[in-house]
């Protein structure tokens, strides 16, 4: 069974261990000063994402991309579920998203790239069950 982020609780409602509500990541709410933790992840993570993407993808140009949204999940450390605008050298496939699940565990310096999912829209919920990373 698959559930998608925001459909259990309500607003502003969290249940433990459940998934919080979903964040933009926009000029009003720039990643940096909204969640600057999460910020250095995806940097961090850049090289990951990207090895992940094109190993899923057809892409054969440079590809760079653009946080949109993100939630949280604190377990034993923190999932992120993060929508990412996929933008290819050119401007092609400009409407593109992936979404992607970081698990970080600070205090035993574990952060890894857990989930990929790609051809997402603007719009489409996160999934709580992700494909792994391509190995």
């Amino acid at each position: 069974m698959s559930h998608t982020v925001g459909s259990l609780g309500g607003p502003g409602i969290r249940t433990v261990g459940g998934i919080g509500g979903v964040k933009p990541i926009n000029k009003d709410h720039p990643l940096v000063t909204s969640n600057p933790d999460l910020h250095k992840i995806l940097i961090q993570l850049d090289n990951p994402i990207r090895d992940a993407y094109t190993k899923m993808s057809t892409a054969d140009s440079v590809l760079t991309f653009e946080p949109v949204s993100y939630a949280s999940q604190t377990v034993a450390g923190t999932n992120f579920y993060v929508k990412l605008k996929v933008h290819h050298e050119g401007g092609k496939d400009d409407a593109e998203y992936i979404h992607v699940k970081i698990f970080d565990q600070p205090w035993t310096e574990t952060l890894k790239l857990t989930g990929i999912d790609a051809g997402k829209t603007l719009d489409e919920p996160f999934q709580y069950d992700m494909p792994a990373p391509p190995e």
